[in-house]
């Protein structure tokens, strides 16, 4: 698998205090990336920008932030706020940017202001498949569709 890029993926939980979603980052590197931009073209104009993305982050060869353990969503959810540093996850609505992003978790709105003032796409996870099961090691791979 060829690899282009580091990413950081904000995996979002409920702050119960503040009843909105706070993002925890974690840096990944040596995943591949591919952007693919187009456009709804119809009879009377054209109607607006698609852009999707696929990500796929190999089991190995990819670099992850202070050797986070993955871990399924589900049990991500269940975990104490002082447990989050060690686990990273994929579920849908996480979001993610293509470069480093710092290290202290955020709201949205944050983020959102953040990826503004840097210019960097704000990505939404829609899919993801956990590939790591079967196949050569080397084949193995977290494979992420957002837009």
């Amino acid at each position: 698998m060829i690899t282009n890029a580091t990413i950081t993926i904000f995996n979002g939980r409920m702050d119960k205090e503040e009843r909105r979603m706070k993002y925890f980052p974690t840096v990944i590197r040596g995943v591949s990336y591919q952007e693919a931009k187009g456009a709804t073209v119809a009879s009377n104009g054209v109607w607006g920008e698609n852009v999707n993305y696929k990500i796929r982050i190999p089991l190995v060869g990819s670099d992850i932030q202070d050797k986070r353990l993955y871990m399924p969503c589900l049990e991500y959810a269940k975990l104490e706020d002082a447990e989050i540093p060690a686990y990273w996850t994929i579920k849908k609505g996480d979001l993610i940017v293509r470069g480093e992003c710092p290290d202290d978790p955020m709201y949205e709105d944050a983020l959102n202001t953040l990826a503004r003032d840097f210019s960097l796409d704000l990505i939404h996870v829609t899919e993801y498949a956990d590939n790591t099961i079967g196949g050569s090691l080397y084949v193995r791979h977290y494979r992420i569709g957002g837009n």
